[in-house]
């Protein structure tokens, strides 16, 4: 049986949580979907769940401890990270969790510290045979523009074309710059859902047609059957890797290349839920040990246009 989950790191996911909220009643009618955030009074995402809890930084001593105990006293089943930097903290307690009858939806240790830094993501594509861009050690003596970004960013902060050696020259100064190759093309993130056996459920290609601040903000599902293939077999060597993931590649002719993969819910997952991929179900059924099988039950070319909104709420309750 499942009862409540909890959403950690909530922001501005308002989507996400609704979702969870429409699914998680068809397995129990009573069921919650809680969030955390570190202001959960400015939180949008947290302002529209069924309660929140404020937490410090995933990095504070006393972090697993507020959410373990919130977990168990708000009968918490599942718990579903969403950021980047809490990922490998709670890969690393999930079995110490799993003992208090409280699972996190999480990819293994190995899965979540690769994925992390662009470096070691380079590495896994390129040891395992994937084209990814190339790694550019010498910015004095490449072709430009090469592309730019931070090693262990999010939400593509620092990601840049650089054009000029002086302008590489200058981001160098920050050792945690990496420089790659720079690829043009169509640009996709790819949804994918994996369950308990390591078996692919669902791939769904969106093609990133506009971005603001990192997060696509338009963007429509393509059932390209050369992506699909690709990320089938990428998924072949992805040892550990569990539940929603987001893989980031460019289509530019013959060839696709790999950028990133993110082991957690993308900003972008709302239309793959339109589209009618529903991973919140799939989620709670390979919890409750259904069987799932793989899929392309979702729609093709659907349109994301997404605008602001807003989440309006009495201040003098907060």
């Amino acid at each position: 049986m499942i009862k409540n989950i909890l959403i950690t790191s909530a922001g501005r996911r308002v989507s996400l949580v609704k979702i969870f909220q429409d699914t998680i009643k068809k397995f129990y009618k009573n069921g919650k979907i809680f969030t955390t955030d570190m202001n959960p009074k400015l939180s949008s995402a947290c302002q529209v769940s069924d309660g929140y809890i404020k937490v410090p930084r995933v990095t504070d001593e006393k972090y697993l401890d507020i959410v373990k105990n919130f977990c168990k006293q708000n009968d918490i089943s599942v718990i579903v990270p969403t950021i980047d930097t809490e990922l490998h903290i709670l890969a690393q307690v999930k079995d110490d969790f799993f003992k208090e009858d409280i699972f996190i939806a999480v990819s293994s240790i190995s899965i979540c510290e690769t994925f992390y830094l662009k470096d070691l993501t380079e590495k896994f594509f390129i040891d395992n045979g994937f084209d990814t861009p190339k790694g550019i050690d010498d910015i004095r003596h490449c072709s430009y523009p090469i592309f730019a970004k931070l090693n262990n960013s999010s939400c593509s902060v620092g990601a840049q074309v650089v054009y000029t050696l002086n302008a590489a020259e200058d981001l160098a100064r920050d050792r945690n710059y990496i420089f790659q190759e720079y690829i043009q093309g169509d640009e996709f993130t790819v949804d994918v859902f994996i369950d308990r056996y390591g078996s692919v459920i669902s791939i769904v290609p969106r093609q990133r047609l506009e971005v603001r601040a990192g997060e696509v903000s338009k963007a429509r599902t393509v059932k390209n059957q050369s992506i699909l293939q690709a990320v089938k077999e990428l998924c072949k060597v992805l040892d550990g890797v569990y539940g929603c993931i987001t893989i980031q590649l460019f289509q530019t002719g013959n060839r696709i290349v790999f950028i990133e993969i993110n082991p957690r819910f993308g900003g972008g997952y709302p239309l793959s839920f339109h589209a009618g991929a529903n991973f919140a179900e799939y989620l709670i059924k390979d919890y409750l040990g259904e069987k799932l099988v793989y899929n392309e039950d979702w729609q093709d070319n659907i349109l994301m246009l997404r605008y602001d909104a807003e989440v309006i709420v009495d201040g003098n309750s907060i």
